[in-house]
């Protein structure tokens, strides 16, 4: 059960946070003493005190009504995906320390240095393109994943070729992105351009902060190759470069958000999006490996937040504190309202717990060895189909029982969370997500009373702190 609570600032400002009406009041610090049962307490804010509790602050919260999933939901979601992405290989052509696919961590299906099944992802578009609503005001993104993608550009090129005959009415409009780490797009660079690709390139900075990302067979650091291509890519194509071009930085014991982000800005004008390591299925033999090399993002922001980088402003709204504002300020305040407007006719709100996405609503991904999956981040033993020559299996009543037992075995926890409304967490995610069903789940985002006024103390105080962020997080971001 959720109860109003006050909560202060650094600045010992107080605030009054409700659950229930979603809103903020900045309050005199006697009407905590009222609250806490002081004594000689003025009797003015004493009567304040219960005219709010008349009007509902200070009671316990209804427990939360989380919605009930059932299967014309799951098949619309999965009909109307936006994405549909592929593992073109599972093959890479460097040996980064930290990957994913590496000794790093367990768990992981086997690599076997193998490229995706042509035929078996024409059918899965085939079959995609026959079911969904079509109109050109559709957008169907077309990805490209790996390994590192350009090493199967035959496949790519027929993936183009077969989207286009399949569009040739432009019911849909088309777009192709791909996550590579550089090292061969001056190969294939016009046939990027003239398909208009986006590119989303790996890059962790400068040559030291590049070092984990080495050439498979020589070991020698794969900066200079990336450079090179990309410095190649902005002379030859500046327009293209500065519209589909960005980059991703995992951050290291090697680099530092500092030093990621002053040398791709100077050099490209870019802001990275910057990335920590994954906790999740460490392999306990490499437990060692993962404590020596990870770094936390937030130490790393604090540390170059306050060092007098020339290039700090620009940096503010990338923090990952702004971000946790923007969803709180998204989720739980009155604005909620602005930008949901049927909301203020609904008697009772319904979600689904966490912030785990539907499969479909944000992509389908095929991975090499023809399973689908909600995105390519997931484990492979979460599959949720698989395609089989020309038989796409997608079992909507399996998917839809596997995700209602997923949200009622963690619904318990999310019930009693102070955070649930702008939860971040993914089940998929979760360090014990495989002990759901037992005892010894913890769910390591779960916020009680105390965790909660916490963070709203944090968030308020870099609120204070920046008082323009609100007006910019809910102009800029939030109604838009």
């Amino acid at each position: 059960m959720h109860k109003s609570l006050i909560h202060s600032s650094e600045n010992n400002n107080y605030y009054i946070y409700d659950h229930q009406f979603r809103l903020s009041i900045l309050v005199h610090p006697e009407l905590k003493k009222v609250h806490e049962n002081t004594t000689e307490v003025d009797i003015y804010y004493f009567k304040k005190y219960e005219y709010l509790k008349r009007h509902g602050f200070f009671t316990e919260n209804k427990p939360v009504n989380f919605g009930t999933l059932n299967e014309s939901v799951v098949k619309e979601i999965i009909i109307q995906t936006p994405q549909i992405s592929f593992e073109v290989t599972d093959f890479c052509n460097l040996n980064c320390t930290y990957c994913s696919r590496g000794g790093l961590y367990e768990n992981k299906e086997i690599k076997n240095f193998k490229n995706i099944n042509t035929r078996n992802a024409i059918n899965l578009l085939k079959y995609f393109f026959s079911i969904k609503q079509k109109n050109n005001r559709k957008k169907l993104l077309i990805s490209f994943y790996g390994g590192e993608p350009l090493l199967n550009i035959r496949f790519i090129k027929r993936i183009v070729e077969i989207v286009n005959k399949l569009n040739e009415e432009n019911e849909l409009d088309i777009a192709y992105n791909m996550t590579t780490n550089a090292t061969l797009i001056h190969k294939h660079i016009d046939f990027l351009v003239n398909n208009k690709f986006t590119l989303l390139i790996s890059l962790d900075g400068n040559e030291k902060n590049q070092s984990y990302r080495s050439f498979r067979k020589t070991q020698k650091n794969s900066f200079y190759k990336v450079i090179e291509n990309l410095d190649m890519v902005k002379s030859v194509y500046p327009e293209y470069f500065f519209d589909n071009i960005s980059f991703n930085s995992v951050l290291h014991n090697k680099n530092s958000v500092k030093e990621i982000f002053e040398f791709i800005y100077f050099r490209y004008n870019k802001i990275p999006n910057i990335s920590t390591l994954s906790d999740s299925y460490i392999n306990p033999n490499k437990k060692y490996l993962f404590d020596r090399i990870f770094n936390s993002k937030i130490k790393s922001e604090t540390e170059f937040k306050n060092d007098e980088s020339e290039v700090n402003f620009l940096f503010h709204d990338q923090l990952s504190i702004y971000r946790e504002l923007t969803s709180f300020l998204k989720h739980c305040s009155i604005n909620y309202y602005v930008s949901n407007i049927t909301a203020l006719l609904k008697t009772e709100e319904k979600q689904f717990p966490t912030s785990t996405c539907l499969p479909g609503l944000k992509r389908i991904f095929m991975n090499v060895n023809n399973k689908l999956f909600p995105c390519e981040k997931i484990n492979y033993k979460y599959t949720i189909g698989e395609v089989n020559n020309n038989n796409i299996d997608i079992d909507i009543k399996k998917i839809t029982q596997q995700y209602k037992q997923y949200y009622e075995l963690i619904s318990k926890f999310c019930n009693n969370c102070y955070n649930y409304m702008f939860c971040g967490m993914c089940l998929f995610h979760m360090k014990y997500f495989d002990k759901l069903k037992t005892e010894e789940f913890v769910c390591e985002g779960f916020h009680n009373f105390e965790t909660y006024k916490n963070k709203l103390n944090h968030l308020f105080s870099f609120l204070e702190k920046y008082p323009n962020d609100f007006s910019n997080i809910i102009e800029n971001i939030i109604i838009e």
